[in-house]
């Protein structure tokens, strides 16, 4: 037998091995949809909040009765305004809406203190998916490429959920002028087990 081979089948006499029954117990897993209301605090993109959107999935894994590890893959729509500050600077940017395309990964803690209600919180890793749309005045990308870590605390209260995040984004504009983006979300969660 191959090297391969042998490793999958040891895989899969570990896998057999696991009590099923009390593990699958633990995890759940669902969907969420919803709203969100930004705001960017940065010298050229000050604004008030903007209207967006997210969509995503919610995996957890209670490791006791009432606490759990929870992770909830999101494709999430966010807006912000750009002001007139650099409009006329070769690397600065067009005043306007700008609506970036983020993929979201929180790592929350959560506690469950009634059935009904709990209260989350944890790091979010976070990438641009759209930092190629926005470009300076000379043509380069507005936004720098690559992942961010901020942070996310919310609550749920039956089916609805409510988050604040925070992420802090990099930009090329004008003396490379960084902004830092606040959220609040609300939408519906669905357990799918």
């Amino acid at each position: 037998m191959s090297k391969n081979t042998r490793s999958t089948l040891l895989v899969l006499l570990l896998l057999l091995l696991i009590p099923t029954e009390n593990v699958f117990s633990q995890i759940g897993a669902g969907i969420k949809f919803g709203g969100n209301l930004s705001h960017a605090d940065g010298l050229s993109f000050r604004s008030t909040n903007r209207v967006g959107f997210q969509v995503g999935g919610i995996v957890s894994y209670h490791f006791r009765p009432n606490m759990a590890i929870q992770v909830e893959p999101t494709y999430n729509v966010t807006r912000v305004r750009t002001n007139s500050e650099t409009v006329d600077q070769v690397n600065g940017i067009a005043k306007g809406n700008k609506a970036l395309q983020f993929f979201d990964f929180p790592v929350l803690f959560k506690l469950d203190l009634t059935s009904n209600f709990a209260l989350l919180g944890g790091l979010e890793f976070n990438k641009l998916l759209n930092e190629d749309k926005y470009l300076l005045n000379n043509g380069e990308e507005a936004f720098n490429r690559g992942s961010r870590m901020g942070y996310t605390f919310g609550l749920e209260l039956g089916k609805l959920y409510f988050r604040y995040r925070n992420v802090e984004r990099k930009t090329g504009v004008y003396h490379n002028w960084n902004t830092s983006i606040s959220q609040y979300q609300i939408g519906v969660k669905w357990n799918l087990f």
